[in-house]
């Protein structure tokens, strides 16, 4: 018996010892498992103190002319960066964004790039396909050729950022590489210029890269132009926009949409079945149920609201500025704060991981943040190739040659994919089947625009404002910026508040880029970009206030047509909030961006209430009744009303439009235009559900609804509304274990205080401007990337509950030397 006994434990020690050694057991991407758990080089070593201890005084001698100045660190382990110039002190943000961040890094623009199914396999490469066939690495190759041709300064700000990680990673072993490069078994990449590139169009594509073009083309095919028109309106006749209508950007033919009371009811019936051609229609941002990879994935939910108020309506006498922008939330988190200091700027807020400077943030003289504009810059082309080949197309009568990139997908553990694209006059053509198939790609982030329409690049936009001292300095820092269309507000401690919506928006031949167009002529192409001064503006108003919260830009009277997706609730909320008479402070600027008010619950909710059978109501309906009739509209994370009534919402939005299923490749109306036939055109025939032989209305659907959420509970009331949204806060990889627990404060969709099942404020922030300007912030996560480090999450918990950090500079470099609690000191 105890030979069998030692066979087996023998055959036990083979295995591991074979199964140790062995990576990818399985096809997984995971290195072998006792490499993994060796002590000295593993998993454990990610713990040492000395790679995460931002306490330590470090003298760091690095072989390179940019290596000097003092990165001090503050209790949150947020770096302050002090130097000579804005190079140095690019380099060394650089240095400690690859200390810091460096896993985050590879990973976002990998996924950007078409360079997942390296680390991952091929669970990843139908992503990574349509990555390259979309031309994002192309675009990013163009815009860094673009930059170290006609802008040399900025390529060498970036370039002296690259070469900072680069410095940082080349004192690295494997065993010190952060501990996700072990989980996945794979190695660090160097940085450049280019792969700053490569993380601005993953920007581009998060905030403007989403297009229903196909869909939208079909459904009006199948409904019709009259119904179309009439459920699909291009505008919100009631918006409150961005910029309002003043005259100052007046039409030079003026007309606008009718009134929504003006809308007739229209004869309906379900579409026909789709077509097979938009079988494989999909909306362009991952399902929140699947790992994303990447923070900056396209998303319905993305969005921000900033505002700023005069001195006029502030008790300081100074304008006050706020800014959350909405985005993926994730460990570690999307922005990085820093301090940037050197000769005549001293700079605090976030950037990107991954660029030098701030995106949003303040100095001593002003303050600024962006919001999405959410303009559709995307548009497509049907190509008409002249074999199967499709090397070449006809275009205006002639045939023409398509440019043919060829890249290469290497697929961890499997052959390599070798992608033929051809580029034509209007851009690539990615898809060969589904509703884009033998379509060209015309997309604003495959632009590189040369000195002939900027002074500087997008990247130079920020390093710009980083550096701005008023108004003139501030806009001529947004002449750089092409993609994505932002809404920059900003306000200085002379007393100016303004809001821009910036970008190189498409000036189009035909329409408004709703629907595709052939491309058998370049006179359906984009004639160039709006001009500068015709973007719109608003600059210190007399209501006392600028705000933004992806709202429509401009009302009608504006001089270019547009379109896109746009916010209807938060906007109008805010704007609302902002009008009331009073002063405001830094206080009640935080107040309101922490509001879980729902204005589309506040304006929805009677009406449902009101078409309810109180004569019929048993003692659990009643109760049900009772308790959506006593709320005040606010999403906290207890209530149960919330939860209520986001299902009855969704619930009944489901069976109004049962003839558009989300697989059917139709778009569905906007909410305010359901809100509005609920409210104006209740016995609309979009109401009648087609497999039923009753005639249903709004009324009675609302009744049903009820009805059914009403047995579904048996007897209980709902879950709280933190526990129905579900909200996480993951690992960027998605693996276990390195993300939150669920968040319980309020917030949704459509309040100030935007949250949801994985998206909300990225960053809070607060700016009360002066002589001295002070400010405060809030970051969802910490400033390490490293999930031993004690700062990975230690601002979690704060964001989740409201409290914000006075964000401290420091004047000078001895005044950090006292504060700071560790600081790593360069010089050659």
């Amino acid at each position: 018996m105890k030979y069998i006994h030692l066979a087996i434990a023998a055959l036990i020690f083979a295995a591991w010892i074979i199964l140790g050694s062995t990576p990818r057991v399985g096809g997984a991407p995971l290195p072998g498992i006792g490499n993994f758990f060796n002590p000295g080089k593993g998993f454990w070593q990610n713990s040492k103190m000395e790679l995460t201890d931002r306490t330590q005084q470090l003298t760091i001698a690095i072989d390179h002319p940019l290596a000097k100045g003092q990165v001090f660190f503050d209790e949150r382990e947020v770096p302050h960066v002090f130097a000579e110039n804005l190079n140095t002190a690019s380099f060394l943000q650089g240095y400690v964004h690859a200390a810091d961040r460096l896993w985050q890094m590879d990973l976002s623009t990998r996924a950007t790039e078409g360079r997942l199914s390296e680390v991952l396999g091929a669970r990843t490469q139908v992503r990574d396909k349509g990555q390259v066939s979309k031309g994002f690495p192309e675009a990013a190759r163009r815009t860094a050729e673009t930059m170290q041709k006609y802008f040399p300064e900025d390529y060498a700000t970036l370039q002296a950022y690259a070469d900072g990680f680069n410095a940082y990673v080349d004192q690295l072993e494997p065993e010190d590489y952060p501990v996700e490069y072990k989980i996945l078994d794979h190695k660090p990449l160097r940085w450049s210029p280019y792969r700053t590139a490569l993380l601005m169009k993953g920007m581009s594509q998060s905030l403007s890269g989403r297009n229903d073009d196909a869909a939208e083309a079909k459904t009006r095919t199948d409904l019709g132009e009259e119904l179309f028109n009439a459920l699909y309106p291009a505008h919100y006749p009631n918006a409150d926009p961005v910029v309002p209508g003043d005259g100052t950007y007046a039409r030079k033919a003026p007309g606008s949409g009718p009134a929504l009371s003006t809308f007739a009811p229209q004869p309906f019936s379900a579409p026909a079945a789709p077509a097979e051609e938009f079988s494989s229609y999909q909306y362009d941002w991952t399902p929140s149920n699947e790992p994303a990879y990447t923070g900056l994935v396209p998303h319905p939910d993305n969005g921000s609201n900033n505002w700023a108020i005069t001195g006029k309506r502030s008790n300081t006498g100074k304008p006050l500025l706020a800014s959350d922008p909405h985005l993926s939330l994730t460990l570690p988190s999307i922005w990085a704060e820093v301090q940037i200091h050197y000769p005549g700027v001293n700079a605090r807020g976030v950037g990107l991981p991954g660029a030098p400077g701030l995106m949003i943030g303040f100095n001593d003289h002003i303050a600024y943040g962006e919001t999405n504009v959410g303009h559709d810059v995307t548009d497509w082309f049907k190509i008409e190739w002249t074999d199967s080949t499709r090397t070449k197309y006809r275009l205006d009568g002639e045939i023409v040659a398509a440019d043919i990139l060829i890249d290469t997908i290497i697929v961890r553990d499997a052959e390599p994919i070798i992608i033929h694209t051809p580029w034509t006059v209007f851009g690539p053509v990615p898809f060969t089947e589904g509703a884009y198939a033998d379509h060209a790609m015309r997309y604003l982030a495959h632009d590189a625009p040369g000195p002939e329409l900027r002074s500087h690049t997008l990247v130079g936009a920020f390093l710009r404002l980083m550096q701005a001292t008023g108004y003139d300095d501030y806009t001529d820092a947004l002449k750089g910026y092409v993609d994505p269309a932002q809404n920059f507000i900003f306000a200085d401690r002379s007393g100016d508040i303004a809001l821009r919506a910036n970008g190189f928006f498409p000036i189009r031949a035909q329409g408004t880029g709703r629907f595709p167009l052939s491309g058998n002529t370049e006179a359906n192409n984009w004639q160039g970009y709006i001009p500068f001064d015709q973007r719109p503006e608003h600059k210190n108003p007399e209501r006392g206030f600028v705000a933004s919260a992806n709202q429509e830009t401009t009302g009608p009277d504006y001089a270019y047509d547009f379109h896109g997706g746009f916010g209807e609730y938060r906007g109008r909320y805010i704007n609302r909030h902002l009008s009331k008479e009073g002063k405001f402070t830094q206080r009640s600027m935080k107040e309101l961006q922490l509001s879980s008010h729902s204005l589309m619950a506040e304006e929805l909710t009677p009406l449902l209430i009101a078409r309810i059978n109180r004569n019929a109501l048993t003692d659990d309906g009643a109760r049900l009744l009772r308790l959506l009739s006593e709320w005040d509209y606010r999403c906290e994370g207890e209530s149960r009303a919330a939860t209520l009534f986001a299902r009855w919402q969704e619930k009944l939005y489901q069976l109004t439009f049962d003839e558009f299923p989300r697989d059917s490749g139709y778009i569905r109306p906007e909410t305010w235009r359901w809100n509005d036939l609920l409210t104006n055109q209740p016995n609309h025939p979009i109401f009648d559900i087609d497999s039923t032989r009753f005639k249903e209305t709004a009324a009675t659907l609302t009744q049903r609804v009820f009805d059914e959420i009403l047995d579904d509970l048996e007897g209980e009331l709902p879950e709280t509304w933190a526990v129905h949204r579900g909200t996480k806060v993951k690992h960027l990889g998605a693996i276990p274990g390195f993300g939150s627990g669920l968040i319980s404060s309020g917030g949704s969709r459509t309040s100030p205080r935007a949250l949801s099942a994985g998206h909300g404020a990225s960053w809070r922030m607060v700016v009360e401007l002066g002589d001295t300007p002070r400010a405060w912030g809030t970051l969802p996560g910490g400033a390490s990337g490293a999930p031993a480090s004690l700062g990975y999450d230690n601002g979690l918990e704060e964001w989740a509950n409201g409290r914000y950090h006075e964000l401290t500079r420091w004047m000078s470099v001895e005044e950090a030397e006292g504060a700071a609690v560790g600081s790593w000191v360069f010089g050659n």
